[in-house]
């Protein structure tokens, strides 16, 4: 039952929306039973277009990610780098962030009348190169540097130190040593080429922002403009959709014929723990400089552009320092609202995502049977799917006559907002929990009941303990990647009631600038307020075992 519930509430809306691109008739979109017409078109004119420059700038910023990724991840493993466990921080801080939100940032501060303007800084070369497809790979390629640095980091802790050394002892410099490395480190390098090539293709939020203020069209928003027009033609946005998910199946393709037929297993018994390389001060200064450099143009300048933004006043429109924004929004129940609608979906929607990861996890931890494996598999492909093309496939199917017949009448209500935020997220957090639900021994739950425990008892003192750390964090990541969403929150919503992303927009579209990213900046402190109250909440309120064991579970 539960696997029908996750099936009809994930894959079914997807399955429809991508039929209809070669079958409208089925669903009374069109004359055709079978055409392909609608893939033909999305190779012709402007669609195509959009979509070789999604691809170009997708692999591009994926090269940027591990081109930057990769050697902050030496600095932090292999090194005595001061200051790594912030470098951690600031990559899980840049993961948290939606990709709209720096693109704002860029926006406001380089626009022809924005912050850089105001103060007296006519550069307009530089104006030119953000508003522009350089800015968009440039923002997309900053975006998979947390995507690389983690798998690098991750395939470099299980690394030993006996390859380097051997290396050097045959004669080997510092570049041959680093080239022994990464060929060891190949599956985790194009891992992160895959992983950023597919976040860049998908990507809604810069290709919504800054792509589409540069007049740099991206196949992300020609899928939702195929959507948004009056009438809207679902079997277009369907074509694209199918190019979209082909997109991200290419790199998976090459990455697995990249690593066929060879080993790459170097974890073993006889590894030897690793002796971090002492830098120089010389050394400590350029590693120090090239992380901070990336710090300041990842979150430092876009954060400066939004805040600045947010302190000008006549709404962003004029060069005086005031708080008024702010106090516009603390005093306007339709501009706070958002804020406090958002985190409310963002909380149910985390809540309800946990649970129900934490089942399915626990179900295909247990089971391994070919059903079992085949829905296993549907879910790594939903974690694939771009998110505007799993909100195209819920208006589609709770738009259909056939709902209404059934009593479902949830198009444009609430409700269907938070159920598409809990089916988006539902796949990831499974996965996520999966490692850890693994690690469980069903002894754990014997032995609290022969000590006498009920069954929610014993589950409670002897499995929650082990696991309680990767839910919190689950619920950490769910809450913040609801709480700013942008695809799903922008074709969804219901009318009258918008959540924080579609309000921020609407004010950056109706020229108030200094409203919209005033709120843009309450939401990302308040997000790091809730992931702050939480971590402390656990690390305060846990017992000190649960804190112990669960530190040792990793999702």
């Amino acid at each position: 039952m539960f696997w029908i519930v996750i099936v009809v509430a994930i894959l079914a809306p997807c399955l429809c929306f991508m039929v209809l691109a070669v079958s409208p008739r089925m669903f009374d979109q069109g004359s055709q039973w079978f055409t392909l017409s609608y893939l033909r078109h999305a190779f012709t004119g402007a669609t195509v277009v959009a979509l070789v420059d999604s691809m170009w700038v997708s692999v591009a910023a994926a090269a940027i990610g591990v081109a930057i990724g990769f050697p902050v991840a030496w600095l932090a493993c292999r090194t005595s780098m001061p200051g790594r466990r912030w470098v951690w921080g600031g990559m899980w801080l840049v993961l948290l962030l939606p990709s709209w939100l720096p693109a704002l940032g860029w926006i406001r501060l380089v626009q022809p009348d924005g912050v850089m303007y105001r103060v007296g800084l006519d550069l307009p070369a530089v104006t030119h190169l953000v508003l522009g497809p350089a800015g968009v790979v440039l923002l997309l390629g900053l975006r998979c540097v947390p995507f690389a640095f983690l798998a690098v980091s991750a395939a470099l802790a299980g690394l030993g130190q006996e390859f380097e050394d051997a290396a050097r002892v045959h004669g080997a410099g510092r570049v041959a040593t680093l080239r022994l490395v990464s060929h060891i480190l190949a599956p985790a390098i194009w891992s992160a080429l895959a992983i950023g090539f597919a976040e860049s293709v998908s990507d809604f939020g810069v290709a919504a922002t800054l792509a589409y203020r540069a007049h740099f069209p991206l196949a992300t928003y020609h899928l939702y403009a195929a959507i948004d027009t009056f009438p809207p033609s679902f079997p277009a946005a369907a074509a694209i959709g199918w190019l979209l998910v082909a997109a991200v199946a290419l790199p998976l393709a090459l990455q697995a014929r990249a690593l066929r037929g060879r080993s790459y297993a170097v974890l073993s018994g006889r590894s030897r723990p690793v002796n971090p390389t002492v830098l120089t001060r010389r050394g400590t200064a350029a590693a120090l400089g090239g992380v901070g450099l990336l710090g300041l143009v990842a979150l430092g300048i876009p954060g400066f552009g939004a805040v600045s933004g947010s302190l000008l006043g006549d709404y962003g429109s004029s060069l005086h320092v005031t708080l008024s924004n702010y106090v516009t929004i603390l005093h306007d129940p339709t501009l706070l609202g958002p804020i406090g609608r958002s985190v409310l979906y963002g909380a149910v929607a985390a809540t309800v995502t946990v649970v129900a990861g934490f089942v399915a996890a626990r179900m295909l931890a247990r089971t391994r049977t070919r059903a079992t494996r085949f829905l296993d598999f549907l879910l790594l492909a939903a974690v694939a799917l771009p998110s505007v093309v799993f909100a195209a496939g819920y208006i589609f199917a709770y738009n259909l006559p056939f709902m209404s017949k059934i009593g479902l009448d949830l198009y444009q209500t609430t409700t269907l907002l938070v159920i598409a935020y809990v089916a988006a997220s539902l796949p990831t957090n499974a996965r996520i929990l999966f490692g850890s639900v693994s690690q469980i021994q069903p002894s754990l739950h014997d032995a609290a009941r022969t000590h006498g425990c009920g069954p929610v008892r014993g589950w409670c003192r002897g499995v929650l303990p082990a696991i309680s750390r990767p839910l919190v964090m689950a619920w950490l990541l769910t809450f913040c990647a609801v709480f700013l969403e942008l695809p799903i929150s922008q074709l969804l919503y219901a009318p009258g009631s918008p959540p924080i992303s579609v309000a921020i927009e609407d004010n950056l579209g109706n020229y108030h600038y200094g409203v919209g990213i005033a709120q843009a900046v309450i939401s990302v402190v308040l997000a790091l307020a809730v992931v702050g109250t939480v971590l402390g909440a656990y690390r305060l309120l846990a017992p000190r075992g649960w804190r112990r064991i669960g530190a040792m579970a990793r999702g």
